[in-house]
Parts: C-alpha cells; sequence; structure tokens
C-alpha cells in the first residue's frame, strides 16, 4: 500500500483503529459492567475510579489490580481480596474500615441499555 498524502493516512488509520476498537467504551473500557470513571480495564465489575484493572470485581480507586475482589484504594495487586491501601484485612474488618472512613462502596452507574428501556437511574 502506498499512502501518497495524510488526509489518506488519516482515513485509514480512522478505519483501522475503528476495526479493532469499536468494542470498546469511551473511557476505553472493555466487557465491564456498571463501573464509574474508570479507564483502560477489561472485565470489572461494579468499580469506581479505577485505572488499568482487569478481571477484577468491586473495586474503589484502584490502579493496574488483576484478578482482585474487594478492595480500595490499592496500586498493583493480583488476586487480592479485602484490601485498602494494599493492607489486607478480613472481611469484617475490610467493611467496618470502609464504614469508619465513610467510603461508600456501592456502585450504580448508569447503563444507556437499560435507559432505553426506561430501567435506568431516574433523573430529576
Amino acid at each position: 500500500m502506498v499512502i501518497r498524502s495524510y488526509d489518506e493516512l488519516d482515513r485509514e488509520w480512522s478505519k483501522l483503529r475503528n476495526e479493532h476498537t469499536h468494542d470498546r467504551d469511551g473511557a476505553n473500557n472493555y466487557g465491564c459492567f456498571n463501573v464509574e470513571t474508570s479507564r483502560n480495564c477489561n472485565y470489572v465489575y461494579n468499580s469506581r475510579g479505577c485505572i488499568n484493572c482487569h478481571n477484577s470485581d468491586s473495586l474503589i480507586e484502584c490502579v493496574q489490580c488483576i484478578d482482585c475482589r474487594d478492595c480500595a484504594y490499592c496500586v498493583g495487586l493480583n488476586g487480592a481480596r479485602f484490601h485498602i491501601l494494599n493492607h489486607e484485612y478480613n472481611e469484617e474488618e475490610y467493611y467496618n474500615q470502609l464504614r469508619l472512613l465513610k467510603i461508600n462502596w456501592e456502585v450504580q452507574a448508569d447503563d444507556p441499555l437499560l435507559d432505553d428501556w426506561g430501567l435506568g437511574t431516574p433523573r430529576g
């Protein structure tokens, strides 16, 4: 392929990029459900404020955590559960600590698909 102009390069790049990223949302998340303000995540659920996390559930403000559940404000963990600031707690201690710090662990992200069916978050 010979590219003769920048416009042609830009068109071809846009086409190629769209073919390979059409299944990501605007924050470059893939396969995520019920996430708020998260970026570059794959298969993350019920989480908020995460960056580059993968295969995880119920994270709060975590970065580069993989295969984790019920973690808050952690970085670089793999296979962890009930951690805050990379420190491990048992389940009861974890939720007590979140309550003490007045951190709400529930996530209710807007889901445009549910909104289409009239089942989304009420707007007022």
